[in-house]
């Protein structure tokens, strides 16, 4: 039975992408600073989004922008 589909290897998975400089911790007040200028607070997001915006190398600003627009989009 060799060659079936359940004795095959598994594929190479690729490898996760890098985190940007710094902490999340220091990103995260990055972005509460850029919002707050805006009146906005860190909390319209959940803290999952925030965390797969750090993991996919999001900057700062782009995080705050982000936010704007799920801020602006609640009802």
């Amino acid at each position: 039975m060799i060659g079936q589909w359940h004795e095959r290897p598994k594929a190479k998975q690729p490898n996760a992408p890098a985190a940007p400089p710094g902490t999340y911790v220091e990103w995260r007040k990055h972005v509460a600073a850029l919002l707050e200028r805006q009146g906005i607070s860190s909390t319209v997001m959940r803290e999952r989004a925030w965390r797969n915006l750090f993991i996919r190398n999001a900057t700062p600003e782009e995080a705050a922008y982000r936010a704007a627009i799920e801020a602006h989009n609640m009802p």
